[in-house]
């Protein structure tokens, strides 16, 4: 029932968009405003413009009104609009400039949050947000911050929750769109238990070493640095507060890309896995001295071997702030060209997060917020 709903929600707001200007009684806010909240990695070259790309990023503000709209140029993404920590409904699909939707309405007295964050990972041009519309007497202040940590995610199109939603085995490439919710993957789960924003630097296909087809260009160490998922420029400043945890789930496509024909991967290559691996934590660790890292191991026996060995590596080093972790494979809970389901990353989840309550970088009393 709630998958229905969401459906008919992404049908109704497909039609939404449009290019008029805001009506009269309306003020467009543009998207410098100072009560308007970023979060993930946005390129702020142009304020009036900011662009981000990188799955999981979002905009919010405090609002005072009745009706507030967003508008943007993008290229078929979908979004989910939150109103005071809600869920309220689903918009997007639509490609062009100066695409206008509409997130709330008939908004009661008093102050309610409105957040807007990308649902899908697209290897397209990024989200430019232009501005808001909303009615002549509505009032924007800027969110304060509602949770204590930050929690920075390296990873896969396991972590930005790839078609989590669907029901098909498999789906061709922009079929997944709709049906793919960040909201409802293993990292955001974490970030509610842990009461910490999220930032996802993660990407489909991607790994420590290569790609799932075993291409080696642009590895996730080096596209650490960019500000954008498929540009170099402008790198990233890593100005922004530092994480208090860093999460690498990274392997899976190693595994793929760099297995042979008789489906193993040599020890030269598992080699040349770890050495990336340990580049990337160097990486890491530079840029933010002080954070505790762990190394997210997936199901397959490969990937739980040298990642433990790579753990192992940087303990023998005497470099204390790296943890293991793994998550199991679930069978039957996979969907999308196997990808785990909705309640297969609520399984992920409570798993990984019992360990990291042993590893001592969760509190106890951290839960999974109810589905």
């Amino acid at each position: 029932m709630i998958r229905t709903a969401l459906v008919l929600s992404v049908i109704l707001c497909v039609g939404c968009g449009k290019k008029d200007s805001h009506a009269k009684g309306e003020r467009f806010v543009p998207a410098s405003d100072p009560a308007l909240l970023y979060s993930g990695r946005w390129d702020r070259t142009d304020p009036a413009r900011p662009r981000a790309s990188w799955p999981g990023f979002s905009v919010s503000t405090d609002f005072q009104g009745q009706a507030i709209q967003v508008r943007m140029n993008d290229s078929g993404n979908y979004y989910n609009v939150e109103v005071d920590g809600k869920f309220q409904q689903v918009v997007g699909g639509q490609r062009g400039s100066h695409l206008t939707y509409l997130l709330a309405d008939n908004l009661g007295e008093g102050i309610h949050r409105v957040r807007l964050q990308r649902r899908n990972i697209n290897f397209n041009e990024p989200t430019e947000i232009e501005g808001f519309v909303v009615d002549e007497g509505a009032r924007l202040t800027l969110p304060e911050k509602s949770r204590r940590k930050r929690i920075e995610f390296i990873g896969d199109s396991y972590t930005v929750a790839e078609g989590n939603e669907a029901v098909a085995a498999t789906l061709p490439w922009e079929k997944k769109y709709p049906v793919t919710n960040f909201a409802k993957g293993y990292a955001s789960l974490l970030g509610d238990a842990m009461d910490a924003d999220v930032i996802a630097v993660c990407r489909s296909g991607s790994g420590a070493l290569c790609t799932w087809k075993g291409e080696r260009e642009h590895p996730m160490g080096e596209r650490y640095g960019w500000t954008q998922m498929e540009s170099p420029t402008p790198a990233w400043t890593f100005d922004e507060p530092a994480p208090d945890l860093v999460v690498i789930s990274l392997g899976l496509n190693d595994r793929n890309g760099l297995k042979g024909p008789d489906g193993t991967v040599s020890p030269e290559a598992s080699a040349e896995f770890r050495e990336a691996y340990r580049r990337l934590i160097a990486q890491v660790r530079q840029r933010h001295p002080k954070v505790r890292i762990v190394e997210l191991s997936p199901f397959p026996p490969w990937a739980r071997e040298n990642i433990s060995a790579v753990v192992a590596a940087e303990k023998a080093a005497g470099n204390t702030d790296v943890f293991y972790a793994q998550f199991d494979e679930f069978p039957g809970g996979y969907v999308s060209d196997g990808h785990p389901t909705v309640e297969t990353h609520r399984k992920m989840a409570a798993q990984i997060l019992d360990q990291l309550k042993l590893l001592g970088v969760a509190s106890d009393s951290g839960a999974l917020r109810e589905p």
